[in-house]
């Protein structure tokens, strides 16, 4: 709720301008309500460190804090997104970082975990594994869920639907 309350507030200052000249700028209100010195951030960087500050995401507040979404140097999108995540540059997708950047932010470790352990990525479709999906359509047809691998099974359930109808 403050969240909700706070940061179209801040928004609001940041685009309204000083109404009087002896009065302080609204970037250094900005800057003081995010805990820095007025002058080193953009409006944008000082709602974000205001946002990881209120949400106590520690990571994206040193993302910031260090400047690490400048750089120029460090290459594409998905680099700035490892480096966002606390993860190694290169070793995850774009989708994985997302979903590990989410993780952390809504305190969801378990999640964090899945994805840098790379269980994500095991192929649990290959032949003689069984996972819950491919049960129930085996099931459905009467087969051995082990014999088939999931894509297997689906062409020949499609089949049994397209012969049932």
């Amino acid at each position: 709720m403050l969240k909700t309350v706070l940061t179209p507030a801040l928004i609001a200052l940041s685009l309204a301008g000083a109404a009087h000249a002896g009065e302080v700028s609204t970037d250094a209100q900005l800057a003081g309500a995010a805990g820095v010195a007025a002058g080193q951030y953009t409006v944008a960087e000082l709602q974000s460190i205001y946002n990881a500050r209120l949400e106590n995401n520690q990571t994206a507040l040193n993302f910031y804090l260090t400047h690490g979404n400048r750089s120029s140097t460090d290459g594409d999108a998905a680099n700035q997104l490892a480096k966002l995540a606390g993860v190694e540059p290169g070793k995850y997708n774009a989708n994985e970082l997302q979903t590990i950047i989410n993780a952390q932010r809504d305190m969801q470790p378990e999640v964090v975990k899945y994805i840098v352990s790379g269980e994500n990525r095991m192929n649990n479709d290959a032949v003689g594994t069984v996972t819950p999906g491919k049960a129930q359509i085996a099931a459905r047809l009467g087969l051995n869920p082990a014999d088939y691998t999931l894509s297997q099974l689906v062409a020949l359930d499609a089949q049994s639907l397209s012969k049932n109808n």
